[in-house]
């Protein structure tokens, strides 16, 4: 044979770099797992005081747990975070585009139909999909993605918002859902929030959800939030009139856009401090997961909080297992003190059930904060964002806005509260230092 044909050959035989690459991942994980654990160990027995690596040791765990996860994702730093971030749910809902009306181009407008089971004959959704305005939008990544904007009292769906910028039209609530859940599934609480506080709910779908196209990421999810808030002012509202909501993982793009853009105010229900702190076992310890990866971290909330220049106010369970009480603590204490509002901390409230523990409680305190946004939109601000936050846990009591809408019981919810965070314990079991092998197959990784 001729030299270059055993040349090739051989060639031929070589696996690619990508196949190397992925050949070598779990071996390599495992290393360095077996590292970690022995010198967690060795530093453990060398002490005379166990205690004194307790927080070092857990932290450590932890952050090899994150490292095993990466070598899962074959080294992508992008399919790291988006393994235990993102969880899109099987599509509750479908859209039937119709031509939008108005000089919006950038926007198609259709009908929400629900397809899920356990929604689909609920009287409830039913009617808040009647209220219900969709468009379809186009991101700045070439996404498509739907906007719901639900209206309290409106008989159909198919024109824009009436609220516009005169004096003591109602707030836009412009809400980033979490990541187990979809705008489908967020009807209910949408439409609830209408009318019990007298506002309009602009609910955004991330891309890889429902019926958008394009895959959840955190770039896309914070480009898909830019898009709704331009179509919203688009549509002629004033930005003073808008409340971005971020609940769980949607804390990272609300907040980014209050950091960057002009807003009435934001809500940060059961927010996290950034994407990869809610793993830090110990946070007050050294070789936590935030530092040893800080270069992948992502939703740097602990940072756009100190950017706001609107109102902020913090919405956190002390229950929560998923993101801890201290996400929400830390990120009310780190709002410029203009922007401080006091936070809201329900005792006996978890990271999936803060409106159903006390429906009355959480309507009552966003019906004050949205009076203080209303106020400084109509121009009749006391000159400050609002009560100074004094102490933590102990907000200034409110009553509830008479909205002149129909009567409704704040003590009740019309609609079973989803769960907007994951329910597999991921983030406990990463925290632990176990748990990256079900993480990789459980979901993300696209």
């Amino acid at each position: 044979d001729e030299p270059g044909a055993k040349s090739s050959t051989r060639a031929a035989r070589l696996p690619s770099p990508r196949r190397r690459a992925r050949a070598c991942a779990r071996p390599r994980a495992q290393r360095v797992a077996a590292v970690a654990y022995s010198a967690v160990a060795t530093a453990e027995a060398e002490w005379d005081e166990p205690g004194v690596v307790a927080g070092m040791g857990t932290n450590c765990m932890a952050s090899v747990s994150i490292g095993c996860l990466f070598c899962c994702q074959g080294c992508n730093a992008e399919k790291l975070r988006n393994a235990f971030t993102f969880l899109p749910p099987q599509p509750s809902y479908t859209i039937v585009e119709e031509a939008a009306e108005g000089s919006n181009s950038n926007a198609r407008g259709g009908k929400l139909q629900f397809i899920s089971e356990p929604i689909k004959g609920f009287a409830f959704y039913q009617q808040a999909a009647k209220n219900a305005a969709v468009h379809v939008l186009s991101t700045s990544r070439g996404e498509r993605i739907p906007v719901v904007w639900v209206r309290n009292g409106s008989p159909n769906g198919n024109q824009n918002s009436t609220s516009g910028g005169r004096k003591g039209s109602p707030l836009v609530i412009l809400h980033c859902h979490g990541n187990a859940t979809d705008i489908g599934v967020m009807m209910g609480p949408y439409f609830e929030l209408t009318k019990q506080l007298g506002c309009e709910v602009v609910g955004v779908e991330y891309s890889g959800y429902g019926t958008s196209t394009g895959a959840p990421t955190s770039g896309n999810c914070l480009a898909d939030v830019e898009a709704a808030y331009n179509f919203v002012v688009g549509s002629g509202v004033p930005p003073e009139r808008i409340v971005a909501y971020g609940q769980s993982v949607g804390s990272g793009p609300a907040l980014a856009l209050a950091a960057r853009r002009p807003l009435g105010g934001v809500i940060l229900h059961s927010a996290m401090l950034s994407g990869i702190k809610v793993i830090d076992p110990q946070p007050e310890s050294c070789c936590k997961p935030s530092c040893m990866y800080c270069c992948f971290d992502f939703f740097h909330n602990d940072r756009h909080i100190k950017q706001v220049t609107c109102p902020a106010f913090i919405i956190h369970g002390m229950m929560d297992d998923i993101i801890p009480l201290y996400h929400g603590v830390r990120l009310a204490e780190g709002a410029p003190k203009p922007c401080k509002w006091p936070g809201y901390f329900p005792r006996d409230a978890g990271h999936n059930d803060i409106v159903e523990t006390n429906a009355g409680a959480y309507f009552r305190e966003l019906a004050g904060f949205l009076r203080n946004v209303q106020e400084r939109a109509d121009g009749v601000s006391r000159g400050a964002a609002g009560p100074s936050m004094s102490s933590i846990g102990k907000p200034a009591q409110v009553e509830m806005r008479d909205h002149g809408g129909p009567d409704v019981n704040p003590e009740t919810i019309h609609y079973a509260e989803p769960a907007v965070g994951p329910q597999d314990g991921r983030y406990a079991q990463l925290r632990a230092g176990q748990g990256h092998g079900n993480v990789a197959e459980r979901g993300g990784g696209k």
